[in-house]
C-alpha cells in the first residue's frame, strides 16, 4: 500500500463515514479502513449503515476468487453466447425497498487474490462488477488489518490509479468512543464499568490482544453462556466457583493480564484504579500518602494512567486542552506522592512515553491546592536536577 493511513478515533471515522454516504453517488474515490484485527472495523461501519438506513452487505474478500465476483457462466445456446448470473452476496440490481442506499463492505482486503485487487479498480472506477452495474446509492468501504505485526498475509495494492481512489484511514479506537459505542450495543455493564476504570485495558496495540473484538466476546460468554446479566450476579458466581471455566473462557478472550484483573476486580478489587488516578480523587491520594494502599495496586494504577495519557498526547498531537492538562496534573499528584524511587521512574516514563514534557509546568500550576502545588513543584524540580 503506496498512501499512507491517517489515524483516526472511533468519533472521526463516524463522521467521515457519514459525510461519506451523505455524499452524491458520483463519488470518485472509497474509504479504506486498516487497524489491528478486533479494534471494530466491521461493527463500526455496520452500524453507521443501519443507522442511516442503509442497506448493508459484507462482504470477506479472503475466501473469493475473481470468477466468484464475475457471477457464474450459464451458456445462452439462443443467442450462441455465455451470460453470468448476478453473484448473490453482491450488491442487488435495485436498492431494495425502503432503504437510503447501499452499503458495501468489502472486508480482509489485504487477504484478497491479486486477481480480486483488480476487479476492486473495476468496481470503484465503474460502478460495475463483472457485467453487473450497481445501483445508485451504492457506497463501496474497504477494510484490512494492517499485515506484518498482526502475523497476517498482505497483499499489496500495486496499480497506483487504484491507490489513488482510496482514502485510507487507521483506525485506532479509544476508551471514551468505545465506552459511547459500548453502552448503545448492550455490552455487559461489568465490562462497561472495568474499561472506565482502567481504559488502558480496552486494547493493547503491541500485543494486539486485549482488544475491542475480545471485550464483546467476554460479554457474548457472560450474558448468552452463562446467563450472568448483572456486576453482582458475575461477582458472586466467580467468588462461589474459583477457577472455574468462566474464568479461563475470559482469559482465553483478552488474554492474561487483562482477564485475570478484570476476575480479580470481582472477588478482590484493587484500591486503587486507573480512573481515581486520572480524576485525581482526594481521598485516594491521602491514603496513598499515608501508606495504605498496597506498592502493587499504586503501580498497576499509575501504569494504566500513564498508558492513557501516552495513547491520548498521540491522538491529540501535542495539542492538549484544559481537561486534557486537569488529568495531567492529577496523575502527576499520585506520581509526586509515590516512593521515590516510584516517583523517579514514572516521571521519566511520562516524559519518555508520552512526550509532554513542557506540558507538566503548566499542569502543575494549574492545580487548586497551593500545598500541593508547591510540593510537587519541588519534586519534580529534585527529579529534573538529578537529570
Amino acid at each position: 500500500m503506496r498512501k499512507k493511513p491517517v489515524e483516526v478515533t472511533i468519533r472521526e471515522l463516524e463522521e467521515i463515514i457519514d459525510r461519506y454516504l451523505e455524499s452524491d453517488s458520483r463519488i470518485n474515490y472509497a474509504i479504506k479502513i486498516v487497524g489491528h484485527p478486533g479494534v471494530g472495523k466491521s461493527a463500526l461501519v455496520s452500524q453507521i449503515a443501519k443507522r442511516k438506513n442503509y442497506f448493508f452487505i459484507d462482504t470477506r474478500l479472503a475466501f473469493k476468487e475473481n470468477i466468484d465476483l464475475g457471477g457464474y457462466p450459464v451458456p445462452d445456446h439462443e443467442n450462441s453466447r455465455m451470460v453470468y448470473y448476478r453473484p448473490r452476496f453482491i450488491p442487488p440490481e435495485t436498492v431494495p425497498e425502503g432503504y437510503r442506499g447501499i452499503v458495501w463492505f468489502l472486508d480482509e482486503s489485504n487477504r484478497a487474490h491479486p486477481t480480486v485487487i483488480q476487479t476492486l479498480f473495476q468496481i470503484i472506477t465503474e460502478h460495475t462488477c463483472g457485467e453487473h452495474a450497481l445501483p445508485e446509492r451504492t457506497f463501496i468501504i474497504l477494510a484490512g488489518n494492517l499485515g506484518e505485526s498482526d502475523n497476517t498475509t498482505i497483499t499489496e495494492f500495486d496499480d497506483a490509479a487504484l491507490d489513488g481512489r482510496l482514502a485510507v484511514f487507521q483506525l485506532k479506537p479509544n476508551s471514551g468512543d468505545w465506552l459511547r459505542w459500548a453502552s448503545e450495543e448492550g455490552i455487559h455493564p461489568a465490562i462497561i464499568r472495568y474499561i472506565s476504570i482502567y481504559p488502558e485495558r480496552l486494547w493493547d496495540e503491541q500485543n494486539i490482544i486485549p482488544n475491542p473484538r475480545g471485550w464483546h466476546q467476554v460479554s457474548q460468554a457472560l450474558s448468552l453462556s452463562y446467563g450472568l446479566l448483572t456486576g453482582d450476579e458475575l461477582s458472586s458466581y466467580l467468588m462461589s466457583n474459583p477457577g472455574s471455566p468462566l474464568e479461563k473462557t475470559v482469559v482465553s478472550l483478552v488474554g492474561d493480564i487483562a482477564g485475570v484483573d478484570f476476575i480479580l476486580q470481582h472477588t478482590a478489587p484493587r484500591e486503587l484504579t486507573t480512573r481515581e488516578v486520572l480524576e485525581g480523587n482526594m481521598e485516594k491520594l491521602d491514603r496513598l500518602k499515608e501508606g495504605q494502599i498496597p506498592a502493587e495496586d499504586i503501580l498497576w494504577a499509575i501504569s494504566g494512567a500513564v498508558t492513557y495519557l501516552r495513547e491520548k498526547s498521540a491522538l491529540l498531537q501535542g495539542a492538549p486542552g484544559k481537561h486534557d492538562m486537569l488529568e495531567l496534573g492529577n496523575v502527576l499528584k499520585f506520581i509526586g506522592y509515590s516512593r521515590a524511587d516510584t516517583r523517579m521512574s514514572f516521571f521519566y516514563l511520562l516524559i519518555r512515553e508520552c512526550g509532554i514534557y513542557t506540558s507538566i509546568p503548566e499542569a502543575i500550576s494549574g492545580i487548586n491546592d497551593t500545598g500541593i502545588k508547591t510540593e510537587l513543584g519541588r519534586r519534580f524540580d529534585e527529579l529534573i536536577d538529578i537529570e
